[in-house]
């Protein structure tokens, strides 16, 4: 098939790849501002465009006239698409006899919207999903779906666990659907309508990850699993000086009854400190601290005395 791609991230990169390798044709190329925390730029979209001799522009502004024209002269089956910045309208869509498909990272109709598998270790959901579907113009998320997979969530998953989950589920999910279009096999699952059946997820912030001591310890734990690599972390400051990056904790078992202030230093555990919490100790397995070289270091700063906070 002759295929157009719309989007940014390293995931969409890599699809394209995977599509090529599966000997469709790659007639254009699409790209708006990156993100500053992605690992791919413009320039990797524009180079991958000119090695296949595909069209090539980087204008968020798709629903212009001039970029709509530029879609149709591709003459593009199927356009696919991954973290488009804006709403697409209907004239894009229609330049494509298949239209758009893109790949969403949350269970539809349920998880819309953005930083979805973050929300969902947040909210306890047993699982995230990944579905490719048709957009609608000026629609977030909401058309038919062709296909969903999903990643069971415990206590232990951590944001890195679904992000490499993606990175390989991804393009092949991609690849199996322009196979079925191909094939005139696909089968579309249009969404519900009912607006109760939808989560609408807003844009997460690096300050929303600042860790409240006087939450549950199972609070902080889904906090700091949603919060960690490859995001910034969540994080906390000793004595309300320097910052706390923790990267990774688990919930422990207090030796007995305590009574402690949320964010109190209680004692070490194979070096890792132990901290109280509204509910709960937590153990911190994987720290940074400001002006200290090593997590190591990190730790015994931070169990220098039990009559210290984190704040």
């Amino acid at each position: 098939m002759r295929v157009a791609v719309l989007g940014r991230t390293r995931l969409l990169l890599d699809t394209a790849r995977a599509l090529l390798n599966e000997r469709h044709r790659l007639c254009l190329i699409g790209t708006c501002r990156a993100d500053p925390s992605y690992d791919v730029r413009e320039d990797d979209f524009h180079a991958l465009a000119k090695e296949h001799g595909a069209d090539f522009f980087n204008d968020s502004r798709i629903n212009r006239p001039e970029i709509v024209s530029r879609l149709e002269k591709a003459k593009a089956d199927v356009t696919v698409s991954i973290n488009w910045l804006t709403l697409i309208g209907p004239a894009p869509i229609a330049a494509f006899p298949y239209g758009i498909l893109n790949a969403h990272a949350g269970d539809l109709p349920r998880y819309r919207g953005n930083a979805c598998p973050n929300w969902a270790i947040l909210n306890g959901e047993p699982y995230v999903g990944v579905c490719i579907h048709a957009m609608e113009a000026n629609s977030l998320d909401s058309g038919p779906v062709f296909l969903r997979r999903r990643f069971p969530l415990s206590t232990s998953t951590y944001i890195g666990d679904i992000s490499a989950w993606l990175a390989d589920t991804v393009p092949a999910m991609f690849v199996e659907v322009l196979g079925q279009l191909a094939r005139g096999t696909a089968h579309p699952e249009p969404q519900p309508r009912d607006p109760a059946l939808t989560l609408h997820c807003y844009p997460r912030r690096p300050a929303d990850s600042r860790i409240d001591w006087g939450t549950p310890a199972s609070r902080i734990s889904a906090l700091v699993r949603a919060s960690s690599r490859p995001f910034d972390g969540a994080y906390t400051t000793l004595e309300g000086n320097a910052k706390v990056t923790v990267w990774r904790a688990r919930i422990e078992e207090h030796p007995g009854p305590f009574l402690a202030v949320p964010g109190q230093v209680l004692y070490g555990s194979d070096g890792d400190p132990v901290i109280a919490t509204g509910e709960g100790v937590l153990q911190l397995e994987d720290v940074a601290l400001e002006r200290t070289s090593s997590g190591t270091e990190a730790k015994a700063a931070i169990l220098r005395s039990l009559r210290q906070r984190l704040i």
